[in-house]
């Protein structure tokens, strides 16, 4: 099974690290996020990966080259940093690459995530799409994921307001998906789209059989100095 994995991010949050090096270089426990990433995926047998760039590319094609050192294999696609597509439209780029079952997700998060029994669930429900998903509590979630007993889910929204998660946890979007090749046929050829805004509300409107992973594992999104500096301080303590 391949992984395309989304590495294109400015992280303007992450300011001043991100001057010189794009978002996933930035380094947790002396080794880039990018790293950390392809190493949980490589230790569930993932070896044949897909790096989408965009914001300077070369960083991380001339640390990682064609992954033989760290004993797989990486391909590369570049988008304009100047017109970035969008975490789906990333994936567009690996279109003729992609003939089955495959795995997206980002450069930019530290978590704990059993990738061998997500991909058996996938395969055991026949979904279009299984996204890991991950409890929060409190204001400005990212997304709020609602699905029924059988983890079908039934609701898929992006920035949800403030009224539905400030008292309850709620499922969010835990960016790591396994998808089906015709998913391209849900996203547009070299025009940003997002999965969040525009690719899982597009498949549950054409009723697409869109699965939920749940966990309560590990999982930080180092989006900003904040995040960075507690995700180093997990990774020391050996939470992740």
């Amino acid at each position: 099974m391949k992984a395309i994995i989304i590495a294109g991010g400015r992280g303007e949050r992450l300011l001043p690290l991100t001057n010189t090096i794009p978002k996933p270089m930035v380094l947790v426990e002396g080794k880039p996020i990018l790293l950390h990433a392809l190493n949980l995926l490589k230790s569930h047998g993932i070896k044949d990966f897909i790096i989408a760039v965009c914001y300077l590319p070369e960083v991380i094609t001339s640390y990682f080259g064609d992954g033989s050192q760290f004993g797989v294999t990486i391909r590369y696609t570049y988008e304009d940093p100047q017109k970035p597509l969008g975490t789906s439209g990333a994936i567009m780029l690996s279109k003729d690459l992609i003939t089955e079952s495959f795995i997206v997700t980002y450069a930019d998060i530290l978590r704990k995530l059993d990738v061998t029994k997500m991909i058996k669930a996938h395969k055991k429900t026949k979904a279009f799409a299984t996204l890991h998903v991950y409890k929060r509590i409190g204001l400005n979630a990212k997304s709020m994921v609602e699905f029924d007993t059988n983890k079908k889910i039934l609701r898929f929204e992006e920035k949800p307001s403030g009224k539905n998660t400030k008292h309850k946890f709620i499922w969010v979007n835990g960016s790591f998906y396994i998808l089906e090749p015709d998913i391209f046929d849900f996203i547009p050829d070299y025009k940003k789209s997002d999965f969040g805004k525009d690719t899982f509300p597009e498949l549950l409107s054409h009723s697409k059989a869109i699965h939920a992973y749940p966990t309560t594992d590990y999982f930080i999104d180092i989006g900003n100095l904040k995040k960075l500096k507690q995700a180093r301080k997990d990774i020391k303590n050996k939470l992740v």
